[in-house]
């Protein structure tokens, strides 16, 4: 199940569906209604689950979109659900193993398969869960969430209700690192990969992981050196002077800034590379500029000119996960930030 919601972690979501489905991935995941119906109007024609709180239950069914039951009240709303003549609603049961964002309590979902199979106009098609910390090798609290699942299955039997002929609890940590899952007898298991699919890990473990995988990243952030100029020593850079120069240094001005999705947060501790070589971030990242310290003038930056290409993050550049680490967030945050002015150019 690829995971195609914020846009596809700011990818383009309609083209990496598309992708993705040419290469026989047939399940697709968003996070809201809209992005779902966005799917469904750009001829996306495999199977699609929205992740978040259910709304109007009837646009789920004219666009054939699975929903999932993350609470009793969106389970009763299914339940009360009759329109005459309606598409058939599909529905994915989650239950809540210890992420306590979205989901039922564990107890309850026996009760609630067992009302939701006698609907008409309903199809229970998926059992799911969210892992909290399975991007950490090993992690102990998500083995006691797959514990905990796995103790719901053994309910669901004893209550002799019949288990969901699809389940999924694997996120992208999940489905490399594990902890392993077996599926019961008669049923297909997804996994649903986010990040790793675009080569963007989320924590150490998950980085790691990615480079003995040898996935790459699919985006790239570049964006054109419009200004070079040579700034005296003691003349500052930037808004604030909080970086001034102490010899002659030579400065690039980049056309992009905090106005196209790129942190603020890495005013004078970012870098990007041009040519190859990384050169920090001199002072405060503005809303539509940058600027980059080449160095001396005759050092390795004097060949650095206007119109040369520099990479915030990406192939060529720091890794999106090393950028993040190094201004605290995730790499998913550099990648959804980007605003609507950067272009998007698909590649390959």
């Amino acid at each position: 199940m690829g995971i195609v919601k914020a846009d596809a972690y700011g990818h383009g979501a309609v083209p990496v569906a598309q992708a993705m489905a040419a290469e026989g991935v047939t399940w697709s995941a968003v996070a809201r209604t809209g992005e779902g119906v966005a799917l469904r109007e750009a001829g996306l024609t495999g199977r699609v689950l929205v992740l978040g709180a259910p709304d109007d239950l009837g646009t789920y069914a004219e666009h054939d979109l699975a929903l999932c039951i993350t609470s009793e009240a969106v389970a009763e709303a299914v339940l009360a659900w009759t329109v005459p003549g309606a598409s058939l609603l599909r529905v994915h049961v989650k239950a809540d193993t210890g992420m306590h964002r979205l989901g039922l309590p564990p107890e309850t979902v026996p009760a609630v398969l067992t009302r939701l199979y006698a609907m008409e106009r309903v199809e229970v098609v998926g059992l799911m869960t969210h892992f909290a910390t399975a991007d950490e090798t090993a992690s102990a609290f998500a083995a006691t969430q797959a514990s905990r699942f796995a103790a719901l299955l053994g309910a669901i039997e004893r209550a002799g209700v019949p288990v969901p002929p699809v389940f999924h609890v694997a996120n992208s940590g999940a489905a490399v690192l594990g902890p392993p899952f077996v599926a019961p007898a008669g049923t297909t298991a997804l996994a649903r990969v986010g990040g790793l699919v675009y080569g963007v890990p989320s924590s150490p473990d998950l980085a790691r992981e990615a480079e003995r995988l040898g996935l790459e990243s699919v985006m790239r952030l570049v964006a054109p050196i419009v200004h070079v100029q040579t700034v005296a020593a003691g003349e500052s850079v930037s808004y604030a002077q909080t970086w001034t120069a102490a010899a002659p240094t030579r400065i690039a001005t980049l056309a992009a800034g905090y106005g196209d999705g790129l942190p603020r947060a890495l005013s004078n501790i970012g870098e990007a590379t041009v040519g190859g070589r990384r050169y920090p971030v001199a002072g405060r990242v503005c809303m539509d500029l940058t600027m980059l310290d080449l160095g001396a003038p005759d050092g390795s930056g004097r060949e650095v000119c206007v119109g040369d290409e520099a990479v915030f993050f990406g192939p060529d550049g720091p890794s999106a996960f090393e950028v993040g680490a190094r201004i605290g967030t995730l790499s998913y945050e550099l990648t959804t930030g980007l605003t609507a002015r950067v272009p998007r150019v698909g590649v390959g």
